[in-house]
């Protein structure tokens, strides 16, 4: 009884998968019509015959014994994988018989002949023969240079003989088929260690109680044979070990190139696991020492009722998120009306219109003289429709402005919209780098190490995404900017949740008073629904809703007792008495103002389309053992 078991190896091997010939329809009969359906064949037998010579080198013959029946076949081809792809250096001596007739290598398609064409990892071997039916033997012979797997003097490697004599894509039933093996005179297969049994195994549709393996002539005879037909989808394998050393044979070039991409495999795929996990967490340590705030030792209450220091509403909003959105450029507009610069009206055609009342300024931050000049231009009246696509080519150099308002504060070391755009251009840089390393591996290493290249290159895509993303967070502030943040993070706060501070009804004054700032919070829709249902608070002097007749002020400075000033004047209107002469009352009063803001907004981020149809841009605000040679395809046609 012969033992089916081997020795683990230190070599890790490729598919060698030699395609049987496959003898295809001779009439190039289209599948699907008469004559096709007519066609059938099956192999009455299947034999190998391989006969390892001193150098290494595999003599294959295989006689093939097939049934024909139906329309005739009169053409084949097979192809034999070589180089990795096949686990072989070459195949040469290629020569194929009928019985007698010996087929001559020809380019002419004549019957009795064939021809054999090369490329890169594959030789195609194309025959063609008269009309046949019937039982037809074919014999075909090769050989298969570099086709043994060489082991290393370890204990217990050896060399292998490791062959796939049929292949799982045979398209026909093999009735019966026996592989044999000849080993070199003083050649024998190793013995198992523990009870002396040959290292031989036959495998046939993955079982080796499908084959019955016996080993004659003193050791260098194995035989293999199946014990029951062998159908489509199951493949045949056979496989022999002897002891390394004893015959001369020269690692087949294959099998180095697979060694030596495993070695860089191994190299490889250590560092991309290394970048893996080294790049990122270089990047969050990047983050951890550069990235976060300082810590001031600052104790804040949750809420503060009054703003902190006298910081614009648009530099606060930049301030706490590091950004400067959309909604700080219309805090400022906001904050300038209440402060008597600006006023805001709604005509019939629900089109607001902006009427500069104080052109000096003197008393006003750089970057809040600018949005006036950008706003206004030379007139003191703009309807907000003149401003579309004409407003956001100016935004750019406000948001610059404000960022540099952080600045001169010293709240930041470095203008936040600059550190991020610096690391997004490290990270396209990496992204560079990973494309590149990835065309370099591939052309350097060898084939089968290329996927090293696909690992480097991802490991720094990981990176370069990481960058990318982790930079939107670099931006850190100052130990004084850290405060500031702090502070107004708790009147943020106390904005948000003011019902559970405040007497909503003592405290409409502060509708007006804090509008710019929860506007620069993005609390500005929040904030109007709360005061539009507590009577009494007054209506910002600044805004004139159409349907409503009240006066707006003019000139340089506001009325006495607005809330800008600190109270709330007797004469000023509330939100409810202006909305009592309105359609709609309270809610169309308030929903007024949240539209005027909204359409603001749109209006002055709205960019040309190319398109026919046009639309607005964006303002951002508010990611062991191996593998079988041999094999094949059969098929008749």
């Amino acid at each position: 009884m012969v033992k089916i078991n081997f020795y683990s190896q230190t070599l890790k091997l490729r598919a060698v998968t030699l395609l049987f010939f496959s003898l295809l329809l001779g009439m190039f009969v289209r599948p699907g019509s008469a004559a096709a359906q007519t066609k059938s064949f099956y192999w009455e037998r299947f034999d190998v015959e391989m006969t390892l010579l001193e150098n290494g080198d595999i003599q294959v013959v295989e006689t093939q014994v097939l049934n024909f029946s139906g329309e005739p076949f009169t053409f084949g081809y097979g192809a034999i994988l070589t180089g990795s792809a096949g686990n072989n250096d070459n195949i040469t001596d290629i020569s194929l018989r009928e019985g007698d007739l010996i087929y001559q290598e020809s380019g002419s398609n004549a019957p009795g002949t064939f021809e054999v064409s090369r490329s890169r990892d594959e030789v195609r071997i194309d025959w063609y023969f008269e009309p046949a039916l019937g039982r037809r033997t074919y014999t075909f012979s090769y050989t298969v240079e570099g086709g043994v797997i060489v082991g290393t003097p370890d204990e217990g490697s050896g060399d292998q003989i490791f062959w796939k004599a049929i292949p799982s894509d045979h398209p026909g039933r093999i009735q019966d088929s026996t592989v044999t093996i000849r080993l070199p005179e003083g050649v024998e297969p190793q013995r198992y260690i523990d009870d002396g049994t040959y290292l031989v195994e036959g495998l046939a549709a993955g079982n080796a109680n499908l084959v019955e393996t016996s080993v004659s002539g003193n050791g260098r005879i194995i035989t293999y044979r199946l014990t029951q037909p062998l159908l489509p989808g199951q493949a045949f394998e056979v496989r022999v070990q002897f002891p390394h050393g004893i015959l001369d044979i020269p690692t087949p070039s294959w099998q180095a190139r697979q060694q030596n991409a495993d070695v860089y495999g191994l190299i490889g795929l250590a560092l991309s696991g290394l970048l893996f996990v080294g790049g990122p967490l270089t990047v969050l340590g990047l983050w951890y020492t550069r990235g976060r705030d300082p810590e001031t030792g600052l104790v804040v209450p949750d809420y503060l009722p009054e703003p902190p220091s006298n910081l614009r509403p648009a530099v606060v909003g930049t301030l706490v998120d590091e950004k400067a959105d959309m909604r700080d450029i219309i805090s400022t507009l906001v904050d300038l009306a209440q402060r008597g610069y600006i006023t805001i009206s709604e005509n019939k055609a629900k089109n607001h219109v902006f009427t500069l009342v104080d052109s000096d300024k003197s008393g006003l931050r750089p970057y809040e003289a600018q949005f006036l000049r950008d706003f206004f231009g030379s007139k003191t009246e703009r309807k907000l429709s003149e401003l579309r696509y004409k407003f956001a080519s100016k935004l750019p150099k406000l948001r610059n402005m404000l960022y540099d308002e952080l600045l001169s504060e010293g709240l930041v070391d470095r203008s936040p919209d600059k550190v991020r755009t610096t690391y997004v251009a490290v990270a396209v840089l990496i992204g560079v780098v990973a494309v590149g390393a990835f065309i370099a591996l591939v052309a350097i290493l060898p084939e089968e190490a290329s996927y090293v290249g696909c690992c480097g290159a991802a490991a720094l895509g990981l990176t370069a995404l990481f960058t990318g993303i982790v930079g939107r967070f670099m931006p850190n502030k100052t130990a004084k900017g850290a405060e500031e943040k702090a502070k107004w993070d708790a009147f943020r706060n106390y904005l948000k949740n003011i019902e559970e501070y405040q007497d909503m009804e003592q405290s409409g004054e502060l509708f007006e008073k804090y509008l710019p700032y929860a506007t620069a919070f993005g609390l500005d829709r929040t904030w109007i629904r709360k005061f539009a249902t507590v009577p009494h608070t007054p209506i910002p002097p600044w805004y004139h809703p159409y349907g409503y007749g009240r006066p707006i002020y003019h000139g340089s400075s506001r009325p006495t007792g607005t809330s800008g000033s600190g109270g709330t004047a007797p004469s000023l209107p509330s939100l409810d008495s202006a909305a009592s002469g309105m359609a709609g009352g309270l809610e169309s009063m308030s929903s007024g103002l949240t539209r005027m803001l909204n359409s603001t907004a749109s209006t002055m981020r709205s960019v040309r389309s190319t398109s026919s149809s046009g639309s607005s841009g964006g303002f951002s605000g508010g990611f062991s053992g191996g593998s079988s040679g041999g094999g094949g395809s059969r098929g008749f046609g």
